[in-house]
Protein backbone atom coordinates (compact mmCIF):
# COMPACT_ATOMS: atom_id res chain seq x y z
CA UNK A 1 0.00 0.00 0.00
CA UNK A 2 1.47 3.36 -1.30
CA UNK A 3 0.90 5.29 1.71
CA UNK A 4 2.23 2.57 4.21
CA UNK A 5 5.86 3.97 2.57
CA UNK A 6 5.63 7.77 3.58
CA UNK A 7 7.96 8.13 6.82
CA UNK A 8 6.25 9.48 9.96
CA UNK A 9 7.14 11.21 12.79
CA UNK A 10 4.49 11.48 15.59
CA UNK A 11 3.69 15.07 16.76
CA UNK A 12 2.88 15.32 20.71
CA UNK A 13 -0.90 13.99 20.36
CA UNK A 14 0.06 10.77 18.45
CA UNK A 15 3.07 10.54 20.31
CA UNK A 16 1.42 10.12 23.91
CA UNK A 17 -1.46 7.71 22.15
CA UNK A 18 1.50 5.36 20.85
CA UNK A 19 3.01 5.69 24.13
CA UNK A 20 -0.28 4.35 25.68
CA UNK A 21 -0.91 1.52 22.99
CA UNK A 22 2.91 0.07 24.60
CA UNK A 23 1.57 0.03 27.84
CA UNK A 24 -0.52 -3.11 28.90
CA UNK A 25 -2.25 -2.86 25.05
CA UNK A 26 -3.86 0.95 25.77
CA UNK A 27 -4.64 3.38 28.39
CA UNK A 28 -8.17 3.90 30.90
CA UNK A 29 -10.07 0.74 30.52
CA UNK A 30 -9.06 -2.50 31.19
CA UNK A 31 -11.33 -3.59 27.81
CA UNK A 32 -8.48 -1.55 26.04
CA UNK A 33 -6.29 -4.55 25.77
CA UNK A 34 -9.36 -7.42 24.93
CA UNK A 35 -10.66 -7.84 21.21
CA UNK A 36 -13.99 -6.23 20.68
CA UNK A 37 -15.07 -9.85 20.10
CA UNK A 38 -14.49 -11.01 23.18
CA UNK A 39 -16.06 -7.85 24.70
CA UNK A 40 -19.28 -8.05 22.12
CA UNK A 41 -22.13 -10.63 23.59
CA UNK A 42 -23.36 -12.92 20.51
CA UNK A 43 -26.83 -14.18 20.33
CA UNK A 44 -29.95 -14.26 17.77
CA UNK A 45 -30.53 -11.51 15.45
CA UNK A 46 -33.00 -9.20 13.75
CA UNK A 47 -33.33 -8.16 10.33
CA UNK A 48 -30.86 -5.23 10.70
CA UNK A 49 -28.35 -7.73 12.20
CA UNK A 50 -28.76 -6.46 15.48
CA UNK A 51 -29.23 -8.57 18.78
CA UNK A 52 -32.02 -9.42 20.14
CA UNK A 53 -33.73 -9.27 23.68
CA UNK A 54 -32.06 -5.90 24.13
CA UNK A 55 -28.92 -6.98 25.79
CA UNK A 56 -27.69 -3.55 26.43
CA UNK A 57 -31.07 -2.31 27.13
CA UNK A 58 -30.99 0.55 29.69
CA UNK A 59 -27.21 1.68 28.13
CA UNK A 60 -26.45 5.10 27.72
CA UNK A 61 -23.88 5.85 25.21
CA UNK A 62 -21.86 8.63 23.59
CA UNK A 63 -20.52 9.65 20.13
CA UNK A 64 -17.33 11.88 19.80
CA UNK A 65 -18.21 14.21 16.53
CA UNK A 66 -18.30 17.52 15.22
CA UNK A 67 -20.79 19.27 13.15
CA UNK A 68 -23.74 17.03 14.51
CA UNK A 69 -26.53 19.76 12.61
CA UNK A 70 -25.65 18.48 9.16
CA UNK A 71 -28.69 17.67 7.45
CA UNK A 72 -27.70 13.98 7.40
CA UNK A 73 -26.52 13.93 11.45
CA UNK A 74 -29.95 15.71 12.09
CA UNK A 75 -31.82 12.65 10.38
CA UNK A 76 -29.60 10.01 11.87
CA UNK A 77 -30.11 11.88 15.25
CA UNK A 78 -33.75 11.87 14.61
CA UNK A 79 -33.81 7.94 13.37
CA UNK A 80 -31.78 6.90 16.03
CA UNK A 81 -34.30 7.95 18.98
CA UNK A 82 -37.20 7.03 16.91
CA UNK A 83 -35.76 3.19 15.77
CA UNK A 84 -32.55 2.22 16.83
CA UNK A 85 -33.08 3.20 20.47
CA UNK A 86 -36.81 1.15 21.23
CA UNK A 87 -35.35 -1.82 18.75
CA UNK A 88 -32.44 -1.99 21.77
CA UNK A 89 -32.96 0.06 24.66
CA UNK A 90 -29.91 1.62 23.92
CA UNK A 91 -29.53 5.23 24.46
CA UNK A 92 -27.21 7.91 21.97
CA UNK A 93 -25.68 11.54 22.98
CA UNK A 94 -24.11 12.76 19.97
CA UNK A 95 -21.44 15.32 21.06
CA UNK A 96 -21.13 18.89 18.92
CA UNK A 97 -16.87 19.66 18.50
CA UNK A 98 -16.22 22.81 16.94
CA UNK A 99 -14.85 21.08 13.61
CA UNK A 100 -11.83 23.74 13.97
CA UNK A 101 -10.73 21.44 17.39
CA UNK A 102 -12.23 18.38 16.15
CA UNK A 103 -8.74 16.59 15.53
CA UNK A 104 -7.40 17.97 18.29
CA UNK A 105 -10.59 16.69 21.11
CA UNK A 106 -10.26 13.12 19.35
CA UNK A 107 -6.73 12.27 19.25
CA UNK A 108 -6.48 13.28 22.88
CA UNK A 109 -9.50 10.96 23.57
CA UNK A 110 -7.66 8.18 21.63
CA UNK A 111 -4.73 9.10 23.81
CA UNK A 112 -5.58 9.26 27.35
CA UNK A 113 -8.84 6.93 27.50
CA UNK A 114 -10.65 8.94 29.37
CA UNK A 115 -14.10 6.91 28.85
CA UNK A 116 -15.51 10.01 28.34
CA UNK A 117 -17.39 8.76 24.99
CA UNK A 118 -17.47 4.92 23.60
CA UNK A 119 -17.68 5.61 19.85
CA UNK A 120 -16.01 8.44 17.49
CA UNK A 121 -16.62 9.71 13.89
CA UNK A 122 -13.33 10.83 12.37
CA UNK A 123 -12.75 12.33 8.57
CA UNK A 124 -10.22 10.09 6.65
CA UNK A 125 -7.50 12.39 7.01
CA UNK A 126 -7.47 12.07 10.78
CA UNK A 127 -7.53 8.43 10.85
CA UNK A 128 -3.64 7.38 11.54
CA UNK A 129 -3.62 9.84 14.13
CA UNK A 130 -6.54 8.18 15.90
CA UNK A 131 -6.01 4.29 14.82
CA UNK A 132 -4.24 3.18 17.91
CA UNK A 133 -7.10 4.29 20.49
CA UNK A 134 -10.13 2.44 18.12
CA UNK A 135 -10.77 -1.18 18.49
CA UNK A 136 -9.85 -3.28 15.18
CA UNK A 137 -13.46 -4.50 13.51
CA UNK A 138 -12.50 -7.32 11.41
CA UNK A 139 -12.95 -10.03 14.12
CA UNK A 140 -16.59 -8.61 14.72
CA UNK A 141 -17.53 -7.79 11.35
CA UNK A 142 -16.78 -11.42 10.64
CA UNK A 143 -18.65 -12.87 13.02
CA UNK A 144 -21.71 -10.39 11.87
CA UNK A 145 -21.19 -11.21 8.23
CA UNK A 146 -20.47 -7.50 7.58
CA UNK A 147 -17.92 -6.63 4.79
CA UNK A 148 -16.80 -3.66 2.84
CA UNK A 149 -17.98 -4.85 -0.60
CA UNK A 150 -21.01 -2.34 -0.62
CA UNK A 151 -18.21 0.93 -0.56
CA UNK A 152 -16.29 2.55 -3.61
CA UNK A 153 -13.02 1.51 -3.10
CA UNK A 154 -11.82 5.27 -2.18
CA UNK A 155 -14.27 4.68 0.98
CA UNK A 156 -12.76 0.90 1.79
CA UNK A 157 -8.95 2.62 1.79
CA UNK A 158 -10.60 5.31 4.27
CA UNK A 159 -11.55 2.58 6.23
CA UNK A 160 -7.99 1.30 6.82
CA UNK A 161 -7.06 4.23 8.79
CA UNK A 162 -4.14 4.21 7.05
CA UNK A 163 -3.21 0.42 8.19
CA UNK A 164 -0.32 -1.13 6.38
CA UNK A 165 -2.30 -4.31 7.00
CA UNK A 166 -5.11 -3.32 5.89
CA UNK A 167 -6.93 -4.21 9.01
CA UNK A 168 -10.56 -2.26 9.27
CA UNK A 169 -10.88 0.27 12.20
CA UNK A 170 -13.90 2.49 11.13
CA UNK A 171 -17.27 2.29 8.76
CA UNK A 172 -17.97 4.73 6.21
CA UNK A 173 -20.94 6.54 7.22
CA UNK A 174 -20.65 9.95 5.48
CA UNK A 175 -18.83 10.61 2.30
CA UNK A 176 -18.63 12.53 -1.04
CA UNK A 177 -16.87 13.69 -4.35
CA UNK A 178 -15.84 16.42 -5.75
CA UNK A 179 -18.14 17.73 -8.62
CA UNK A 180 -18.36 20.55 -10.75
CA UNK A 181 -21.39 22.62 -10.34
CA UNK A 182 -23.24 25.03 -13.22
CA UNK A 183 -26.07 27.28 -13.66
CA UNK A 184 -27.63 24.87 -16.60
CA UNK A 185 -29.81 28.48 -17.69
CA UNK A 186 -26.54 29.66 -18.26
CA UNK A 187 -25.10 26.94 -20.19
CA UNK A 188 -27.83 26.44 -22.30
CA UNK A 189 -28.35 30.08 -23.22
CA UNK A 190 -24.67 30.00 -24.54
CA UNK A 191 -24.73 26.28 -25.99
CA UNK A 192 -22.42 24.98 -23.48
CA UNK A 193 -22.34 21.11 -22.25
CA UNK A 194 -20.33 20.35 -19.10
CA UNK A 195 -16.62 19.90 -20.21
CA UNK A 196 -15.12 16.79 -20.77
CA UNK A 197 -11.43 18.18 -20.22
CA UNK A 198 -9.84 21.06 -17.96
CA UNK A 199 -8.90 23.02 -20.92
CA UNK A 200 -12.45 23.09 -22.45
CA UNK A 201 -13.42 24.23 -19.20
CA UNK A 202 -11.37 26.81 -19.30
CA UNK A 203 -12.68 27.96 -22.79
CA UNK A 204 -16.37 27.71 -21.51
CA UNK A 205 -14.62 30.16 -18.07
CA UNK A 206 -13.91 32.91 -20.74
CA UNK A 207 -17.17 32.52 -22.66
CA UNK A 208 -18.67 32.75 -19.61
CA UNK A 209 -16.77 35.70 -18.38
CA UNK A 210 -17.39 37.30 -22.20
CA UNK A 211 -20.94 37.06 -21.89
CA UNK A 212 -22.27 37.20 -18.82
CA UNK A 213 -21.64 39.60 -14.92
CA UNK A 214 -21.62 36.68 -13.11
CA UNK A 215 -18.02 35.29 -11.93
CA UNK A 216 -17.63 32.21 -14.66
CA UNK A 217 -16.14 30.44 -11.36
CA UNK A 218 -16.11 30.69 -7.50
CA UNK A 219 -12.80 29.35 -6.28
CA UNK A 220 -11.46 28.60 -3.02
CA UNK A 221 -7.70 29.45 -3.00
CA UNK A 222 -7.62 31.15 0.50
CA UNK A 223 -5.91 29.05 3.65
CA UNK A 224 -8.45 26.79 5.86
CA UNK A 225 -8.51 23.25 6.61
CA UNK A 226 -6.34 22.49 2.98
CA UNK A 227 -9.86 23.49 1.10
CA UNK A 228 -7.80 25.32 -1.11
CA UNK A 229 -5.89 21.84 -2.62
CA UNK A 230 -9.40 19.75 -3.24
CA UNK A 231 -9.76 20.96 -7.10
CA UNK A 232 -5.58 20.72 -7.19
CA UNK A 233 -5.68 17.31 -6.03
CA UNK A 234 -7.94 16.46 -8.15
CA UNK A 235 -6.66 18.14 -11.28
CA UNK A 236 -3.05 16.55 -10.11
CA UNK A 237 -4.44 13.02 -9.89
CA UNK A 238 -6.00 12.92 -13.14
CA UNK A 239 -3.49 14.52 -15.17
CA UNK A 240 -1.48 11.12 -13.95
CA UNK A 241 0.51 12.86 -11.13
CA UNK A 242 0.49 12.41 -7.22
CA UNK A 243 1.53 13.82 -3.91
CA UNK A 244 4.00 11.33 -3.77
CA UNK A 245 5.91 8.25 -5.63
CA UNK A 246 5.73 4.94 -4.90
CA UNK A 247 9.08 4.79 -2.70
CA UNK A 248 7.62 7.86 -0.73
CA UNK A 249 9.18 10.78 -1.95
CA UNK A 250 7.83 14.02 -2.66
CA UNK A 251 6.51 13.88 -6.84
CA UNK A 252 4.05 16.78 -6.73
CA UNK A 253 7.05 19.04 -8.12
CA UNK A 254 7.52 16.87 -11.43
CA UNK A 255 6.25 18.14 -14.97
CA UNK A 256 2.85 16.82 -13.94
CA UNK A 257 2.22 18.48 -11.12
CA UNK A 258 3.72 21.86 -12.58
CA UNK A 259 1.24 21.82 -15.31
CA UNK A 260 -1.94 20.92 -13.52
CA UNK A 261 -0.76 23.60 -10.92
CA UNK A 262 -0.22 26.27 -13.65
CA UNK A 263 -3.87 25.29 -14.84
CA UNK A 264 -5.75 25.55 -11.40
CA UNK A 265 -3.65 29.12 -10.69
CA UNK A 266 -4.93 30.37 -14.34
CA UNK A 267 -8.10 30.45 -13.60
CA UNK A 268 -7.51 33.14 -11.22
CA UNK A 269 -4.87 35.20 -12.84
CA UNK A 270 -6.80 35.47 -15.84
CA UNK A 271 -9.58 36.50 -13.58
CA UNK A 272 -12.71 33.45 -14.28
CA UNK A 273 -12.66 33.27 -10.41
CA UNK A 274 -12.58 37.05 -8.89
CA UNK A 275 -9.30 38.55 -7.42
CA UNK A 276 -10.79 38.65 -4.06
CA UNK A 277 -11.09 34.46 -3.93
CA UNK A 278 -7.28 34.22 -3.09
CA UNK A 279 -8.77 34.18 0.55
CA UNK A 280 -12.33 32.59 0.03
CA UNK A 281 -12.56 29.44 1.91
CA UNK A 282 -15.35 26.64 0.48
CA UNK A 283 -17.57 28.57 2.81
CA UNK A 284 -17.07 31.89 0.56
CA UNK A 285 -17.23 29.94 -2.68
CA UNK A 286 -20.14 28.30 -2.17
CA UNK A 287 -21.81 31.12 -0.87
CA UNK A 288 -20.79 33.04 -3.85
CA UNK A 289 -22.89 30.37 -5.87
CA UNK A 290 -25.89 30.48 -4.05
CA UNK A 291 -26.57 34.30 -3.98
CA UNK A 292 -26.11 33.51 -7.55
CA UNK A 293 -22.98 35.78 -8.08
CA UNK A 294 -20.84 32.97 -10.05
CA UNK A 295 -22.08 30.14 -12.83
CA UNK A 296 -19.91 27.76 -11.57
CA UNK A 297 -18.11 26.26 -8.91
CA UNK A 298 -15.53 22.92 -7.68
CA UNK A 299 -17.22 21.28 -4.26
CA UNK A 300 -18.61 18.51 -2.77
CA UNK A 301 -21.43 16.33 -4.48
CA UNK A 302 -23.13 16.87 -0.67
CA UNK A 303 -23.52 20.45 -1.30
CA UNK A 304 -26.62 19.85 -3.87
CA UNK A 305 -28.44 19.88 -0.88
CA UNK A 306 -28.44 23.59 -0.46
CA UNK A 307 -27.80 24.66 -3.79
CA UNK A 308 -31.34 23.12 -4.55
CA UNK A 309 -32.75 24.21 -1.23
CA UNK A 310 -35.36 27.46 -1.92
CA UNK A 311 -34.87 28.63 2.01
CA UNK A 312 -31.13 28.61 1.60
CA UNK A 313 -30.06 30.36 -2.21
CA UNK A 314 -32.23 32.36 -4.61
CA UNK A 315 -35.02 30.91 -5.82
CA UNK A 316 -33.41 30.97 -9.50
CA UNK A 317 -30.34 29.49 -8.17
CA UNK A 318 -32.00 26.68 -6.62
CA UNK A 319 -33.75 25.59 -10.20
CA UNK A 320 -31.04 25.80 -12.46
CA UNK A 321 -27.74 24.71 -10.68
CA UNK A 322 -26.78 21.13 -11.51
CA UNK A 323 -24.04 18.88 -11.17
CA UNK A 324 -21.48 17.31 -13.42
CA UNK A 325 -18.55 15.13 -13.60
CA UNK A 326 -14.91 16.83 -12.56
CA UNK A 327 -12.94 17.68 -16.13
CA UNK A 328 -10.01 15.67 -16.95
CA UNK A 329 -6.95 15.56 -19.00
CA UNK A 330 -7.21 14.22 -22.81
CA UNK A 331 -6.39 10.35 -22.85
CA UNK A 332 -6.51 10.55 -19.02
CA UNK A 333 -8.86 8.47 -17.01
CA UNK A 334 -11.03 11.67 -14.48
CA UNK A 335 -10.07 11.21 -11.12
CA UNK A 336 -12.02 12.64 -8.00
CA UNK A 337 -10.96 13.11 -4.71
CA UNK A 338 -13.46 11.45 -2.36
CA UNK A 339 -13.89 11.86 1.28
CA UNK A 340 -14.93 10.03 3.88
CA UNK A 341 -16.62 9.90 7.52
CA UNK A 342 -15.86 6.71 9.69
CA UNK A 343 -17.20 5.59 12.99
CA UNK A 344 -15.16 3.49 15.27
CA UNK A 345 -15.21 1.95 18.77
CA UNK A 346 -13.28 3.38 21.31
CA UNK A 347 -10.93 1.17 23.12
CA UNK A 348 -11.36 2.96 26.87
CA UNK A 349 -14.69 2.54 26.30
CA UNK A 350 -16.67 0.69 28.97
CA UNK A 351 -19.86 0.01 26.59
CA UNK A 352 -17.99 -1.42 23.37
CA UNK A 353 -21.21 -4.16 22.76
CA UNK A 354 -23.45 -1.51 22.34
CA UNK A 355 -21.34 1.08 20.40
CA UNK A 356 -21.15 -1.66 17.99
CA UNK A 357 -24.89 -2.04 18.15
CA UNK A 358 -25.07 1.58 17.13
CA UNK A 359 -22.43 1.52 14.39
CA UNK A 360 -24.13 -2.09 12.55
CA UNK A 361 -27.43 0.12 12.95
CA UNK A 362 -26.38 3.13 11.83
CA UNK A 363 -23.88 2.09 8.95
CA UNK A 364 -26.79 -0.20 7.79
CA UNK A 365 -27.35 0.47 3.81
CA UNK A 366 -30.98 0.17 4.89
CA UNK A 367 -31.08 2.90 8.05
CA UNK A 368 -28.87 5.07 4.94
CA UNK A 369 -31.51 5.07 2.07
CA UNK A 370 -34.81 5.61 4.62
CA UNK A 371 -32.59 8.84 5.41
CA UNK A 372 -31.66 9.71 1.69
CA UNK A 373 -35.56 9.38 0.99
CA UNK A 374 -36.86 11.48 3.98
CA UNK A 375 -38.00 14.90 2.46
CA UNK A 376 -40.36 16.15 5.52
CA UNK A 377 -38.47 18.54 6.81
CA UNK A 378 -36.05 20.68 4.54
CA UNK A 379 -32.98 20.75 7.64
CA UNK A 380 -32.74 17.01 7.37
CA UNK A 381 -33.11 16.36 3.56
CA UNK A 382 -29.90 14.84 2.48
CA UNK A 383 -28.65 12.97 -0.56
CA UNK A 384 -25.41 11.53 1.58
CA UNK A 385 -25.00 8.13 0.33
CA UNK A 386 -21.67 5.65 0.72
CA UNK A 387 -23.19 2.16 -0.21
CA UNK A 388 -23.22 2.07 -3.75
CA UNK A 389 -26.38 -0.36 -3.76
CA UNK A 390 -27.80 3.34 -2.59
CA UNK A 391 -25.82 5.10 -4.97
CA UNK A 392 -27.56 3.51 -7.93
CA UNK A 393 -30.68 2.98 -6.26
CA UNK A 394 -33.69 4.61 -9.02
CA UNK A 395 -36.03 5.83 -5.90
CA UNK A 396 -32.93 7.57 -4.08
CA UNK A 397 -31.71 9.01 -7.61
CA UNK A 398 -35.08 10.32 -8.36
CA UNK A 399 -35.47 11.97 -4.67
CA UNK A 400 -31.97 13.43 -5.00
CA UNK A 401 -31.49 14.59 -8.23
CA UNK A 402 -29.53 11.64 -9.81
CA UNK A 403 -26.39 12.79 -7.55
CA UNK A 404 -26.05 9.78 -6.00
CA UNK A 405 -25.39 7.53 -9.48
CA UNK A 406 -22.92 10.92 -10.57
CA UNK A 407 -21.09 10.46 -7.13
CA UNK A 408 -20.84 6.49 -7.97
CA UNK A 409 -19.30 7.14 -11.17
CA UNK A 410 -17.25 9.74 -10.03
CA UNK A 411 -15.56 7.19 -6.94
CA UNK A 412 -14.86 4.13 -9.23
CA UNK A 413 -11.93 6.12 -9.95
CA UNK A 414 -11.48 8.50 -6.44
CA UNK A 415 -8.88 8.91 -4.44
CA UNK A 416 -8.04 10.43 -0.80
CA UNK A 417 -5.53 12.04 0.49
CA UNK A 418 -2.77 9.87 2.27
CA UNK A 419 -3.42 8.54 5.66
CA UNK A 420 -0.69 9.62 7.43
CA UNK A 421 0.40 10.97 11.42
CA UNK A 422 1.96 13.37 9.07
CA UNK A 423 -0.36 14.99 7.12
CA UNK A 424 -1.78 17.90 9.26
CA UNK A 425 1.64 19.38 8.31
CA UNK A 426 1.98 18.21 4.89
CA UNK A 427 -1.50 19.56 4.14
CA UNK A 428 -0.24 23.01 5.85
CA UNK A 429 2.47 23.54 3.71
CA UNK A 430 0.89 22.87 0.10
CA UNK A 431 -1.80 24.96 1.36
CA UNK A 432 0.55 28.04 1.92
CA UNK A 433 1.87 27.56 -1.24
CA UNK A 434 -1.43 27.27 -3.06
CA UNK A 435 -2.29 30.33 -1.37
CA UNK A 436 1.09 32.45 -1.89
CA UNK A 437 0.80 31.49 -6.29
CA UNK A 438 -3.27 33.07 -6.41
CA UNK A 439 -1.53 36.01 -4.73
CA UNK A 440 0.87 36.15 -7.47
CA UNK A 441 3.89 34.35 -6.42
CA UNK A 442 5.54 32.07 -9.20
CA UNK A 443 4.49 28.19 -9.18
CA UNK A 444 7.31 26.42 -9.68
CA UNK A 445 9.23 28.21 -6.80
CA UNK A 446 6.70 27.39 -4.79
CA UNK A 447 6.51 24.22 -5.52
CA UNK A 448 9.71 23.38 -5.07
CA UNK A 449 9.55 25.16 -2.16
CA UNK A 450 6.63 23.54 -0.73
CA UNK A 451 8.38 19.71 -1.52
CA UNK A 452 11.57 20.49 0.46
CA UNK A 453 9.43 21.79 3.33
CA UNK A 454 7.39 18.16 3.07
CA UNK A 455 10.85 16.14 2.53
CA UNK A 456 12.22 17.25 5.60
CA UNK A 457 8.77 16.50 7.81
CA UNK A 458 9.46 12.84 6.02
CA UNK A 459 12.53 13.35 7.60
CA UNK A 460 11.46 14.19 10.80
CA UNK A 461 12.87 18.03 10.67
CA UNK A 462 8.85 19.47 10.76
CA UNK A 463 7.98 20.00 13.96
Amino acid sequence: MRLALLRRRATPPVALALACALLAGGCGSARADRDLTEVVRTGAVDDLGLLTGKPYGGQKIRLLICCNTAAQFLGLRERTAKEFTPRTGIQVEWANIPYESFLQKIVAESALGTGTYDLVGWTDAFGASIRAGVQPLDGVMKRTGMTLDDFPPPFQEAATAGDPKGTTYGIPFRGYAYALYYRKDEYAELGLKPPETWDEYIAQLEKLKANDSRHPLAGQYGRGSGQNLFTWLSMLWSNGGDLFDKDGRVAFDGPQGIEATEKYISMIRKRYSPPESANWTETDATQSMEQGNANTVLTWTWQYDDFTDPLKVKPDVAKNVTPAQLPGWPGKPRVSYGMTWLMGVLRSSEKQGAAWEYIKWLTHPRTERAVALDKSDPKKATGVTVHVSNMLDEQVNKANGGVPRLQEAALRNGRIIPTSIDWPQIQDALEVAINKMAHGADVRTELAAAADRIRQINDGEGN
